[in-house]
């Protein structure tokens, strides 16, 4: 691809002048379900990360958007969507060898299923019916075990459903169930939330409301710099392909896609705003 060609030098001009990051500055890395064959490219990312920006846990969010935080640095928490057992299985390899303590999104009721039905509703829930190959899904112990390790677990809608467009009971049903479901089974407040497919089109401001009303903190999957001052309940996020070269994967993390999602930032917030 060309974008994947133009990368290292795209990165390079970007890294001629450096911005200095704004006050409270700091990224979040979305990742999904991580394939054996993407272990080598996630460590490898991780270890740039923890030297070029370092991490941040959840526990260091709020500091950082209350502006309390302005060292000129720009750390990155890290997060994955949907629950998924390779991510039970990273934690305790991958991201243990660099102390990372990361935010786990998951959806109670498709992870309450039978296995023998699981399957088909992540398919057509999580992928839309788009793939036969269906990862499975953490199990309630394996996600009990990510807790017992410091990591932070969140809600990302009972069944992962589109949040856009849903009166108001069903918002209810998928975003605060979530929230009650999680603090039933594991016996604490969850404060976190992702909302499904993440991008501007899956999201309103009734979703956003109640949202709001459940949650602390709301993760999007709209890219962009968190910075003090950013709505807790419309942080920003960097996706990025594991399978992609890495100097795109460096591009991509470090905002070089950002410019494509102005349009996407301005219409979250006015959501905010309303």
């Amino acid at each position: 691809m060309i974008r994947h060609l133009v990368a290292p030098l795209w990165l390079a001009t970007r890294h001629l002048l450096p911005p200095t990051p704004p006050s409270g500055a700091f990224r979040v890395l979305l990742l999904h379900d991580i394939a054996t064959h993407q272990e080598a490219a996630l460590d490898r990312l991780l270890a740039h990360i923890g030297r070029a920006a370092g991490f941040l846990t959840p526990g260091d969010v709020p500091a950082r958007l209350a502006a309390t935080i302005s060292d000129g640095t720009c750390p990155v928490l890290v997060s994955f969507d949907d629950g998924f057992a390779s991510n039970h299985a990273l934690a305790k390899s991958v991201l243990a060898c660099h102390g990372v303590k990361a935010l786990f999104f998951v959806c109670p009721g498709l992870m309450d299923l039978p296995r023998n039905k699981q399957s088909a509703a992540v398919a057509a829930n999580v992928f839309r019916g788009k793939t036969d190959a269906v990862p499975d899904l953490m199990t309630w112990d394996q996600v009990a075990e990510l807790v017992a390790l410091n990591h932070t677990i969140g809600g990302h809608g009972m069944s992962h459903a589109c949040l856009a467009g849903l009166d108001s009971d069903r918002l209810e049903d998928e975003i605060g169930d979530a929230r009650r479901r999680l603090t039933e089974r594991l016996g604490r407040a969850a404060d976190w939330f992702a909302f499904p497919f993440g991008d501007i089109a899956s999201i309103d401001k009734a979703a956003l409301g109640i949202i709001g009303r459940h949650f602390r903190y709301c993760r999007s999957g709209v890219r962009g710099l968190n910075r003090a001052g950013t709505s807790p309940i419309a942080l920003l996020a960097e996706y990025v392909d594991l399978n992609a070269p890495f100097a795109y994967q460096r591009l991509a993390l470090e905002g070089g896609l950002d410019f494509r999602y102005a349009e996407a930032r301005t219409r979250l917030e006015e959501m905010i705003r309303a």
